[in-house]
């Protein structure tokens, strides 16, 4: 049965039984002064300690075919992978297409946003075809036959999922605070993310765990595609928005409608998106439910 539990992401941790948890998705703080909930607390001068001390007890409560994703900022990029590494195997670096708001005049502007992909051991489940792209479009940069040698396959660059934003025009799953056209949560993100890690690591009736829950994301879409949500957040106002958005979910009635099993591709542009619960399409069968390296 699903829960989300308020408390500190460590002390919380802590009461879970090792290797319960099937995957784990992770949003945290940035270390980059935002304030959640109005509150400040987001500059730790322990930050990296911090992040193993959490991270380990993620790999501790993952199963031993486990993966873990771990969202994150480029400049924490080399302090993380040996965090990571000293408790998980490496799968792939992600990079999502985000461009950052802000950017340093002394460096490449930011257009992507890293998410580390670890397993806990080389018998971490991976959906190969969970989703794909269809071979027409990979025409577009490789010949026919290479095409359909790679079936599809999804890349690890994904541009085709558009970040939540919200203000002269809103992004139609922002959730915005009541008279206004802010979100609600600073860094709410699209379902389509969180969904997608769940299709390739996981099967139905699989542990998905949270442990910075935010605005629910995740728990909605591990509830759509039939997977038990564990989630953890500190604030109560956050863990009051994640209940109410989950009560309004569930009175969808294509709440759990097929998803869409192909991918458009964008090439970089914001266009529109596939999302994962269009209506009307009929995900493919995956031959394969697991693939060791």
């Amino acid at each position: 049965m699903s829960s989300l539990r308020q408390g500190d992401v460590l002390e919380v941790m802590q009461s879970l039984e090792s290797e319960s948890v099937d995957m784990v998705f992770a949003d945290p703080p940035f270390n980059v002064g935002k304030k959640y909930a109005g509150k400040s607390g987001d500059n730790r001068g322990d930050y990296y300690e911090w992040c193993e001390a959490w991270s380990s007890e993620c790999f501790r409560v993952l199963k031993n075919t486990g993966t873990f994703y771990h969202m994150t900022i480029d400049r924490h990029l080399e302090r993380l992978f040996p965090i990571m590494g000293k408790y998980g195997k490496f799968i792939n670096l992600i990079k999502w297409r985000n461009v950052s708001a802000e950017h340093d005049p002394h460096q490449f502007w930011n257009s992507t946003q890293p998410i580390l992909m670890y397993a806990k051991s080389d018998e971490y489940k991976f959906n190969t075809y969970a989703q794909a792209r269809s071979q027409k479009q990979m025409v577009v940069s490789w010949s026919k036959e290479r095409a359909a040698r790679t079936k599809g396959q999804m890349m690890d660059y994904w541009d085709d999922i558009r970040p939540v934003f919200a203000g002269s025009i809103v992004h139609p799953e922002a959730i915005l605070k009541p008279g206004t056209k802010q979100k609600a949560h600073l860094a709410q993100m699209p379902i389509d993310l969180p969904a997608r890690a769940i299709l390739f690591s996981t099967d139905e009736g699989d542990v998905v765990l949270d442990p910075f829950s935010g605005s629910g994301t995740t728990w909605e879409a591990a509830e759509k595609l039939g997977r038990v949500f564990i989630g953890i957040e500190r604030e109560a106002e956050y863990v009051a928005m994640a209940n109410a958005r989950l009560a309004k979910a569930r009175l969808s009635p294509t709440f759990f409608h097929a998803f869409q099993h192909s991918v458009q591709w964008t090439g970089g542009e914001s266009g529109s998106q596939s999302s994962l619960f269009a209506v009307g399409d009929e995900p493919a069968k995956v031959t394969r439910q697991s693939t060791r390296r």
